[in-house]
């Protein structure tokens, strides 16, 4: 990864400062913003390849930031996520860094990190977040047409009809659900979870169908940090199921 174009997010002007000519020198782009509101406005503009916090953020505003970053990734399509890394005391000295244990952010840096030790962690963190992929479930935990056939007697036009509306709202109802979570909407967030929850039990999509009720659960505690991991886990059950519906439907009525 040659010359990259990174976001850093800090309110500490001096810091800021010493951040963005290290990487200035390092041929790298560094768009620099005061605080989140600057940041969200920079990611409707520009193409990054990484968002970097710095050690002034506060914490507890991340969790908001990465679901909005979110929101915006799945509205404009982009192929992979943007990874989101933090400098942060708790790496003693570079060179390294730590992926982090529950995300976000991704991972963490040193504060006196080098420009090469975060090239290195953009690239690992971007192959990771676009090309890794779990481990395959077995179809059954995806989909089980067979029960789904008999909850539609069977009949290829009902279960066609069933699975090309689902086909249809679910992208909405995803990226409703991306931005009820950027803004706290967290009863928001459970009512369109609970809809695509009762969606999936009626495919007999049994794993979207757990990640939903994990959201849902999730969403009606008001905890942030474990509703953008069951948001995560859900994008990527839905990710699985699609092909596997659209095949069946093509199977037992094609176009």
């Amino acid at each position: 990864m040659s010359s990259l174009r990174v976001l850093l997010v800090d309110g500490d002007s001096r810091e800021a400062a010493r951040v963005v000519q290290l990487l200035s020198h390092a041929n790298h782009s560094v768009f620099d913003a005061s605080g989140f509101d600057q940041a969200s406005e920079a990611l409707q503009l520009q193409r990054f390849d990484a968002v970097l916090l710095g050690a002034s953020v506060a914490r507890s505003d991340v969790p908001r930031f990465a679901a909005g970053l979110r929101d915006l990734e799945l509205r404009q399509k982009l192929p992979s996520r943007i990874p989101v890394l933090s400098i942060s005391s708790r790496i003693k000295e570079d060179p390294g860094w730590s992926r982090a244990q529950e995300s976000p952010p991704d991972a963490y840096l040193a504060p006196r990190f080098r420009p090469d030790t975060l090239a290195s962690a953009i690239e690992a963190l971007a192959n990771g977040i676009s090309q890794h992929s779990p481990e395959v479930p077995e179809l059954s935990e995806i989909f089980s047409p067979d029960r789904f056939g008999d909850q539609c007697v069977g009949e290829p036009e009902l279960m066609a009809e069933i699975i090309d509306l689902f086909l249809v709202e679910h992208q909405g109802q995803l990226e409703a659900m991306a931005r009820a979570l950027a803004n706290s909407r967290y009863e928001q967030l459970s009512r369109t979870a609970h809809t695509i929850k009762g969606s999936l039990a009626s495919l007999h999509a049994p794993r979207g169908r757990h990640c939903a009720a994990s959201l849902e659960a999730a969403a009606s505690r008001q905890d942030g940090r474990e509703c953008h991991t069951s948001m995560l886990a859900l994008e990527s059950a839905l990710a699985q199921l699609k092909p596997v519906l659209q095949s069946f439907r093509n199977q037992i009525l094609p176009q």
